[in-house]
């Protein structure tokens, strides 16, 4: 009789450990939710609030870093942003989306040599990835280092040969380092892309 009643008390305490565990994540989903909530009407002071108050419990939580991350760049706080998003890549071991997310605060404030690293980090794990060789490109393109963004548009227009974006600046690119045929072929396919783009249709004539 005692070990019966031993083991029905553990199968309590199972459940409500069970139950207790199901109630501390309804409270994190409501947690989320409200600050989305509040997010969406612009009061990123109450959406950054919902979640402070909880953080302590959750400071090791990655969603909770990558969201207040995302909320204090929306508030122009780039330097609370950052922290967020660096304890994020910390927690996911550096996965592409927390690296990627701290380029927001890094592009807000102007750190080219910061967003430059990320760019590489992410370049590390795939080689590939549209949005990091594009923006890293372009960050050479501003720097009117045309030979290092060639390098990274050359990437991207090999896997999509009709990417607009990547055509213009490869042509504009080739055009200044005076590749003039090579510049008027990639004028020619951003035109293809998006008929009648001044930008493109300026490269086009100066390329005849």
């Amino acid at each position: 009789m005692t070990r019966k009643l031993g083991f029905a008390a553990l199968v309590i305490l199972v459940l409500s450990a069970n139950v207790f565990s199901q109630e501390n994540e309804n409270d994190k989903l409501q947690i989320f939710y409200k600050s989305v909530a509040a997010e969406k009407i612009g009061n990123y002071d109450d959406a950054i609030n919902i979640l402070s108050k909880n953080y302590g419990k959750a400071k090791n939580d990655y969603n909770y870093n990558l969201r207040l991350g995302w909320l204090y760049y929306l508030k122009g706080d780039y330097k609370n942003s950052t922290f967020y998003y660096k304890n994020a890549i910390r927690i996911s071991e550096g996965s592409i989306e927390s690296l990627l997310g701290i380029t927001y605060p890094y592009a807000g404030s102007g750190n080219t040599d910061k967003l430059k690293e990320i760019y590489k980090q992410i370049l590390k794990k795939d080689d590939l990835h549209y949005q990091a060789n594009l923006n890293l490109a372009l960050i050479y393109f501003n720097e009117t280092d045309y030979l290092n963004a060639i390098n990274y548009l050359e990437k991207i227009q090999k896997e999509y040969p009709g990417d607009y974006t990547a055509n213009l600046y490869l042509g504009w690119a080739n055009y200044y380092v005076g590749g003039t045929k090579k510049a008027h072929e990639y004028f020619e396919r951003a035109l293809m892309a998006l008929p009648n783009d001044a930008s493109a249709q300026k490269g086009y004539d100066a390329t005849k």
